[in-house]
């Protein structure tokens, strides 16, 4: 089966509201993020134009992220989880998702997340390969045995091109 772990788009900065910081998970996608996801959905759809499942950070600009792919491509099931923000357990996700998969196969799955934890799930799953260092909105491709509970990193996609193949 395919995972692709995907990025969000680049977002605007923690703005000060009433003083105070404003909070990571209300950070925005700006103008770039949005065209960064537009590029990332095309090639998405003309190599995987349907997902099985999609699993989505509650924060703002994943959320946002999501949006825009939802509108080109479909989806069976779409699910937000805190499991699977930048401060996520990666490793605990992988193993949880690995275990579903066993019992509720899927031939796609879409996870939109965050660094770091984007860069430690594709290393864990994949322990050949360092954490890589994700783009903004980069998708990485993983051909996932759920059965075997590992998983090979095909190829790290970038909004202006393919910058890791394997």
């Amino acid at each position: 089966m395919k995972l692709f772990v995907m990025r969000h788009g680049d977002a605007v900065s923690s703005k000060l509201e009433h003083g105070k910081l404003q909070a990571d998970e209300a950070r925005e996608l700006s103008d770039r993020g949005r065209d960064e996801v537009v590029r990332m959905t095309e090639w998405l759809r003309e190599h995987h134009p349907k997902i099985d499942l999609v699993i989505v950070s509650p924060y703002i600009r994943a959320q946002q992220t999501w949006k825009q792919v939802e509108a080109a491509i479909a989806a069976e099931v779409v699910e937000v989880s805190s499991e699977v923000t930048p401060e996520s357990d990666a490793e605990a996700f992988a193993g949880a998702l690995l275990a579903r998969l066993q019992i509720e196969p899927a031939e796609s799955v879409l996870v939109v997340s965050h660094m770091p934890f984007v860069c430690y799930l594709v290393s864990y799953l994949d322990t050949s390969v360092q954490p890589p260092l994700f783009p903004t909105a980069g998708i990485a491709v993983i051909d996932v045995e759920p059965l075997a509970m590992l998983g090979r990193l095909e190829s790290l996609q970038a909004p202006t091109a393919d910058i890791v193949a394997k």
